[in-house]
């Protein structure tokens, strides 16, 4: 079993290296090959993993192209120097106004991972054909397996821990009585406690230390399952975020984001500077933006009531140089020209390849998903839920994205209660100290962050 971890093995970042290498500008066409070799050798062979690792550190060394047109750098400084609006509004919430807005944005949270739980990994005509099939299109429930027999021979609806994250049930609504532990929903919580326990100065270091000592090395995955090696051998931030690690552009930084939106109320700017702080542990480049690009959507959400002006908040604070802000302004732009729904989704695949595990668990593809939902959504909860089924990807982490950006918006009274009770204010999750907890006990805890400033 040890030795079928996923995401720990030098050979099995050799594709994905290739994708990801090529993506920020290097030539690697001549490497194909030995590539191709190196995955003929024996599974586990030591020859296997020495010529892996040695081809990676040698592609980790090549230069950019002079031709490549993004300019991606990974301090913060550098990464606010190249956005498009320096200097960034803020504005004030009335502390009335907090614990309605946080009660909204972690339940939202929660509904949305619950609801793309158990189709994490179905692609979009799996997905559309279900929830026709069902009487759920456009999507008015949680997901059920309780179907007849005959949906789920066609759709392979399963109840045997398919999707199921450290459990051994899917987490269908049926399934479940409060909301389950999901990674999503982990580093939330994990952020909340550096947050606690380190206030807003805390550092990259203090986060690697956290994620260490606080949530067990299988409970996370892809980018930070590298990450978290690197650090347990002592390779400290920032250089334990990219070293060995071809996930480093993977969507792991942006599930993390909300928390340092949630306590950052009106100042999209403090909420980006809190995720990069995070995001670089784990990830580089659009890796990075895309934590920065949600929590400051987060903070605006707080007093933005227009969908665009959120998204834009959001898009304000990344590189305007970067491949991440270009898809996200083509989608902005289709909006406005009255691109609709339908087309903007087909763009997406047009784009991006969702059978292709680096597209279906990368950055940018997903960051897209987040902003046709937001856009097309309305910021009607229900709404956004479904158009962010509908796009497919990776569902679970996009419906949680886009579930925290309108519930923060509306409000916990925004959701409407079927979206809410079925989850019974209680989250179980894998983060020592918070292992199982009432919702409103971490929104409570999250406004004292916020006061205690």
């Amino acid at each position: 079993m040890i030795k079928n971890t996923e995401w720990m093995t030098y050979s099995e970042y050799l594709p994905v290296e290739l994708i990801q290498a090529e993506e920020e500008g290097k030539e690697v066409t001549v490497y194909k090959k030995q590539v191709a070799d190196i995955l003929k050798l024996p599974e586990y062979a030591k020859e296997r993993e020495e010529k892996a690792y040695q081809l990676l550190a040698e592609i980790e060394t090549l230069p950019v192209k002079e031709a490549y047109v993004y300019k991606e750098p990974n301090e913060l400084e550098e990464i606010r120097k190249l956005r498009k609006i320096q200097n960034v509004q803020k504005f004030t919430v009335p502390k009335e106004l907090l614990f309605d807005k946080v009660y909204g944005a972690w339940t939202g949270r929660c509904a949305g991972c619950l609801l793309g739980q158990p189709i994490e990994g179905w692609y979009r005509e799996r997905i559309r054909g279900f929830l026709l099939d069902t009487d759920n299109y456009p999507v008015k429930h949680f997901l059920s397996s309780d179907v007849p027999q005959d949906i789920i021979d066609r759709y392979q609806v399963s109840n045997n821990g398919e999707n199921a994250f450290c459990d051994h049930i899917t987490h269908w609504i049926n399934n479940v009585t409060i909301m389950t532990e999901d990674d999503d929903t982990n580093y939330t919580a994990l952020g909340l406690k550096v947050l606690e326990e380190y206030g807003y100065d805390f550092t990259s270091d203090d986060v690697a230390w956290t994620w260490i000592t606080s949530l067990p090395m299988g409970h996370v995955s892809t980018s930070e399952r590298v990450a978290y090696r690197n650090i347990g051998n002592l390779i400290e931030p920032p250089r334990c975020g990219w070293w060995k690690n071809p996930y480093r552009e993977w969507i792991g930084a942006q599930i993390r984001a909300d928390i340092f939106g949630y306590v950052s109320p009106g100042d999209p700017e403090l909420a980006a500077s809190l995720a990069w702080k995070d995001a670089r542990i784990s990830h580089v480049k659009n890796g990075i933006y895309g934590e920065m690009f949600v929590a400051a959507m987060l903070a605006a959400a707080y007093g933005v009531q227009e969908p665009d002006k959120i998204l834009e908040a959001g898009i304000e604070q990344i590189p305007a140089t970067s491949r991440l802000y270009n898809a996200l302004k083509q989608v902005m732009e289709g909006y406005r020209s009255g691109m609709t729904l339908g087309d903007a989704i087909e763009k997406l695949h047009n784009q991006f390849d969702e059978t292709n595990s680096h597209d279906w668990c990368h950055t940018i593809s997903n960051a897209v998903v987040v902003a046709i939902s937001l856009l097309y959504g309305e910021l009607d909860f229900e709404k956004s839920l479904g158009i962010a089924m509908e796009c497919g990807f990776d569902t679970d982490c996009n419906g949680a994205t886009i579930g925290s950006v309108v519930g923060l918006a509306v409000g916990y009274k925004g959701i409407p209660d079927h979206w809410k009770t079925p989850v019974g204010d209680i989250l179980r999750t894998g983060v020592s100290g918070f292992h199982q907890i009432r919702i409103k006990e971490l929104v409570d805890r999250t406004i004292a962050v916020i006061h205690n400033r």
